[in-house]
């Protein structure tokens, strides 16, 4: 009889941990807000326990490690900010009944990053007490910085580079040119932060316009190239070459003026 009856106890024990086991769940899909808004980290938990004491936590997590968000006990049913979050962080779901969401404010690009939600119960302690949520903080690029790097002489080759510094999620970049007429290239598209050139001929001047854009924002920065023959600098090595010389020359002839007036004062009788 007591045989018979091991399976049927294993079932039952099986039965009564499902049930009083605790889940939290939060979102699967990433959450967006923008900038200087607010925006609220939904968390819901499910326990079977009549007893509600123990605590919520928030975290942020790290690479290296945890950042503190909040902690809010069942007992005292006063929450405990993270050092970074003191102003901008409360509890906005009913803790009490199933809801630990959160909502931040004064949102910035640091706040981009996983969050962990967590319930923990002292009469239910089996289950899944954690989950994560991702938040993306959006924030359009800023102007890129625009330059040109190597000499835009006949048969270099140069880069052009364009760089925002702000962005969320990061800017992609595309690239355009123009003729010295304004007149638009039929080069293909290039995308990335570098535009290279490779032996540069005068037909490259022009116009070369860089974009940055993200789902928030587009702005952009425009880059004038004058290639210049070779000669330009030949030419200019030359004429320094050349005026040294005359300055040696004259300085010559003035020394020896001098020296030939002394000598005929020295010969006089």
């Amino acid at each position: 009889m007591v045989g018979k009856m091991r399976p049927v106890l294993g079932i039952l024990c099986a039965v009564w941990v499902t049930v009083n086991a605790i889940s939290v769940e939060t979102p699967p899909d990433a959450l967006r807000a923008a900038r200087g808004g607010s925006v609220t980290l939904p968390c819901t938990y499910h326990t079977s326990a009549p007893d509600r004491n123990g605590f919520i936590e928030w975290n942020k997590l790290l690479r290296s490690h945890t950042e503190k968000v909040l902690i809010w006990t069942f007992l005292a049913k006063t929450p405990v900010y993270g050092e970074l979050y003191k102003n901008r962080v409360k509890v906005s779901g009913n803790a009490e009944h199933s809801d630990a969401s959160i909502t931040i404010d004064q949102l910035a690009m640091e706040d981009n990053g996983t969050y962990e939600c967590s319930v923990s119960l002292i009469s239910d302690l089996e289950g899944t007490t954690k989950s994560r949520v991702q938040l993306l903080v959006l924030v359009p690029p800023s102007k890129p910085d625009c330059g040109i790097e190597g000499e835009t002489v006949i048969g270099n080759n140069i880069q052009l580079t364009c760089q925002s510094k702000e962005g969320s999620p990061a800017p992609q970049y595309s690239w355009e040119s123009y003729d010295i007429l304004n007149r638009k290239r039929p080069a293909p598209p290039v995308t990335g932060q570098t535009l290279s050139l490779k032996n540069i001929s005068a037909d490259m001047s022009g116009y070369y316009i860089c974009t940055s854009s993200n789902e928030v924002g587009t702005v952009s920065c425009n880059i004038t190239v004058a290639v210049r023959p070779p000669s330009m600098n030949v030419a200019l090595y030359a004429g320094i070459a050349g005026g040294l010389a005359a300055a040696v020359t004259i300085i010559g002839i003035i020394v020896y003026c001098c020296c030939c007036r002394d000598k005929a004062e020295n010969t006089k009788p």
